[in-house]
């Protein structure tokens, strides 16, 4: 009640500054300032300072609730140290700038483009390059950052550059339409519940959205791409993943979406494409993850036994070389909900009622990727044939595990494959793997424990055929 009591204060003592505001003119003819900083000195609160097309070369500190806006985008260009703009009085607007010139955080401060440190500000269309960070609020909430690009130090290696939009003890802040590149993470939200991250798109950074302890998070139509991992969540509850594309996150460790001590979220209709990984679960317990497409990956979904009564239904595993990799033991993963499971490109079995639910279970879990499992190494066999052998010669088994199993697999009519999904062939492996096919024929078991024990030795997992 006293938080609402004062934020009314506020926005009432604005009102009544914003009634006889004045406006300034810097730079050009006729303005009333050739720079900024003293038309700031000389304004009062609510008043608009419109700044001409320029280079303007300083620092600015806004202590008053003032607007700055640009006229045809003028540079404004720091002195090297320190933030460009500081913001430190609620209810001020900054927009139409290239911002250049920021400090690059030597004495460990957050040196940034813009740094915000009151409530109720709004950050729009502004232009940053080659900055350490570009927006950075910290102590502030019910902030508005949209419709800015941000260019990072791309030049130096990760651990040197800043984050695009840094949010630290900053609750119930906007962060939409920006264009971040360049960047250590793109969006990260650090001690930061209630925050909303929609329609942002970030590449070539170390993660695109970064988010630890922060409860209660919308992530919503964003696009994270080209970079280390494309979401990394952390030490959250109740977040909300929805209809954000992830994609072409590789290397190593290559992850699309990762969720480390985060329980009871939400990840709806994400497309997960052409990733090494597409998601990792680790330490994450009663999240549910509904309509999701998983296409291309390397390997769609990882879990680790930490992961427990995770639920998946109506998601679509489409055209990725593994589909799924348990290290450990599955721990209470539902891979369906009220009768309806997820679409697998890889299942073979058959619908004859016309019921679109599968009238067999599918196990999602190889042969090879239980190896995997437990030896990560085995990893770069993915393709080979050996690895082709050892499936196929599994199958030929007829002892499915049934540790991970879709008890109500999907089917539908295969779509095409998205552009630039599809895979190399094989070449002269596949010739490889036409003699492996022909020789698990005659000898299924004997073939899988010879290519085991060659890939493997003294591993304890020597008979996968026999699981």
């Amino acid at each position: 009640m006293k938080r609402r009591t004062a934020l009314i204060v506020v926005v009432l003592a604005l009102a009544a500054a914003r009634a006889d505001a004045r406006t300034w003119l810097v730079g050009g003819d006729g303005a009333d300032f050739p720079l900024i900083a003293p038309a700031i000195a000389a304004a009062s609160a609510g008043d608009i300072i419109r700044v001409r097309g320029g280079v303007y070369r300083e620092d600015l500190v806004l202590d008053k609730s003032i607007t700055l806006a640009g006229e045809g985008h003028p540079t404004l260009f720091g002195t090297g140290l320190g933030s460009v703009i500081t913001i430190t009085a609620p209810g001020c607007e900054v927009s139409g700038f290239t911002i250049e010139g920021s400090g690059l955080g030597e004495t460990n401060e957050m040196d940034a483009a813009v740094q915000v440190r009151s409530n109720g500000n709004r950050i729009v269309d502004n232009t940053m390059r080659r900055v350490f960070y570009g927006v950075v609020l910290a102590d502030a909430m019910r902030n508005e950052i949209a419709d800015n690009e941000i260019q990072g130090l791309r030049d130096l290696a990760f651990g040197r550059r800043g984050d695009g939009i840094y949010l630290y003890r900053a609750p119930e802040n906007f962060v939409a339409r920006n264009r971040i590149s360049g960047e250590r993470d793109g969006i990260y939200f650090q001690y930061a519940p209630r925050g909303r991250a929609v329609d942002n798109v970030v590449s070539d950074s170390r993660y695109g959205l970064h988010d630890m302890f922060s409860d209660d998070a919308v992530i919503a139509r964003n696009t994270f791409s080209d970079s280390v991992v494309g979401a990394n969540i952390m030490n959250s509850r109740r977040v909300r993943l929805e209809g954000n594309t992830i994609s072409r996150n590789r290397g190593v460790p290559g992850i699309g979406l990762t969720l480390k001590d985060c329980d009871e979220s939400t990840i709806r209709n994400n497309q997960i494409s052409g990733n090494a990984r597409g998601l990792l679960l680790d330490g994450s317990s009663v999240n549910r993850f509904i309509g999701n497409t998983f296409r291309a990956n390397d390997t769609a979904a990882t879990l680790f036994s930490s992961a427990e009564q995770n639920v998946f239904s109506g998601n679509q595993f489409v055209d990725n070389w593994s589909d799924l990799v348990l290290s450990g033991r599955d721990s209470g993963t539902h891979w369906s909900a009220d009768g309806r499971g997820n679409y697998w490109s890889r299942y073979r079995g058959f619908d004859f009622d016309g019921d679109g639910i599968g009238d067999a279970p599918h196990p999602l879990v190889g042969a090879f990727e239980r190896l995997e499992g437990a030896n990560p190494v085995a990893r770069i066999f993915l393709q080979s044939p050996a690895a082709a052998g050892l499936e196929l010669a599994a199958r030929l088994s007829g002892h499915p595990a049934d540790d991970a199993m879709d008890d109500h697999p999907l089917v539908r009519h295969s779509q095409p494959a998205a552009p630039g999904s599809s895979r190399p062939s094989a070449g002269i492996a596949g010739v490889a793997a036409l003699f492996i096919i022909g020789r698990a024929l005659r000898h299924p078991k004997r073939l899988a424990e010879k290519i085991t024990a060659s890939l493997f030795p003294g591993s304890p997992r020597n008979d996968p055929c026999s699981r």
